[in-house]
């Protein structure tokens, strides 16, 4: 910067450094987005496209600031937690506040249209707060993260009960927010199964647990911006509450066998479904050839032998020495990305699975001593 008479004003601006070796957490938050979401026609009480946008714009973010170890999301808000070491901006609050929200709130216009493709962009421009919070030890940061998903699941349970007696019981909202004051968790799921037989826990998870960003291994020839698929349980652009909800008078037979969400998560990632294999899984026959493949039967069928078109002759011939050559395993080459996922984060199962690397003891940089 050029020196002049004039830079004395610099003297005016406040020392804003946040304190060292404490996790810092930004939470930005949409500003009026209930006249937001009634403007745009946001699906009541929730519209996966607004939600996969909220996603894409925070995982541009990411994509961004490396520093950043963990996102949360849900309705209008995200939390993001940066390492404990980071120095971004010399841990200057108003430069690393800023640069998230506005980081944010851009990507959220330029990917508006990828989402909702009815409109290039939105009516007026959405606005975004921001603010840094800081917390000394993983045990907030823990805690703050469970109170979120807590919070994700007492407004979702709250909304999803008062449009279902808006929409499907017909009732005015007044009414509605009448019959659900003072009703708790127990009595809104009653509620719910056996007026409207919709079962709340089997509404898609994003909905009930919010959005996860976890750093985690992706193949490496995938589109690190890559448009985030649609829930299968949802309808795109539906303006209807529900998400396929399952009812009473369901069988459970009938439903396709899935995985228990201690194994796997019951979830989409942001890989596109042609690439969200592990890399230690291999593909099939990966380790044989079509000659070791197990026969069913040792003897064929008069009728078989008729269909192969091989007389018993012929077999009793002896067999080419020729071998087909083993088939390798194929590895995907992985790197490191930001993988979206919706599951449980409350408890320390979580933290200390796929999120052990988030509060994991960081190696500290060994200082060289100049003679």
């Amino acid at each position: 910067m050029a020196k002049s008479k004039y830079e004395y004003v610099r003297e005016f601006e406040t020392e804003d450094k946040l304190l060292p070796n404490v996790f810092i957490l930004v939470r930005i938050d949409g500003k009026g987005f209930h006249k937001f979401s009634a403007e745009h026609d946001f699906a009541k009480p929730n519209d996966v496209r607004a939600l996969n946008l909220m996603n894409h714009a925070a995982r541009s973010v990411m994509n961004e600031l490396d520093d950043i170890v963990l996102g949360f999301g849900e309705s209008d808000e995200y939390s993001f937690l940066f390492r404990k070491s980071t120095d971004l901006y010399q841990r200057r609050e108003a430069k690393i506040v800023s640069t998230v929200v506005s980081l944010f709130t851009s990507a959220y216009v330029y990917y508006w249209r990828d989402y909702f493709t009815d409109s290039a962009r939105p009516k007026y421009p959405p606005i975004f707060d921001g603010r840094a919070v800081l917390y000394p030890s993983e045990v907030e940061v823990k805690d703050y993260f469970a109170w979120r998903q807590a919070d994700t699941h007492i407004n979702n349970l709250f909304n999803t009960s008062f449009w279902a007696l808006v929409e499907q019981g017909k009732m005015s909202p007044r009414a509605a927010e009448v019959k659900l004051s003072g009703t708790d968790s127990k009595q809104k799921n009653s509620m719910l199964f056996e007026e409207f037989d919709i079962n709340y826990s089997k509404i898609p998870a994003i909905f009930r647990k919010g959005s996860i960003l976890l750093r985690e291994q992706i193949p490496k020839d995938m589109d690190k911006d890559a448009i985030i698929p649609t829930l299968p349980e949802t309808l795109p652009g539906s303006m209807v509450a529900k998400a396929t909800p399952f009812t009473k008078a369901e069988n459970s037979s009938s439903l396709p066998d899935t995985p228990s969400e201690s194994t796997v998560s019951e979830n989409i990632i942001a890989v596109p479904p042609a690439t969200t294999s592990s890399p230690l899984q291999l593909p099939e026959k990966a380790f044989t050839s079509s000659q070791d493949a197990p026969l069913e039967s040792t003897q064929d069928t008069p009728q078989e032998q008729e269909l192969d078109g091989v007389t018993p002759e012929e077999k009793k011939r002896p067999a080419d020495d020729t071998k087909e050559p083993l088939l390798k395993p194929v590895f995907k080459r992985m790197k490191k990305g930001v993988v979206i996922d919706y599951i449980d984060i409350i408890g320390e199962k979580f933290w200390t699975g796929r999120g052990a690397y988030i509060i994991a003891a960081e190696k500290k940089k060994r200082m060289r001593t100049i003679l």
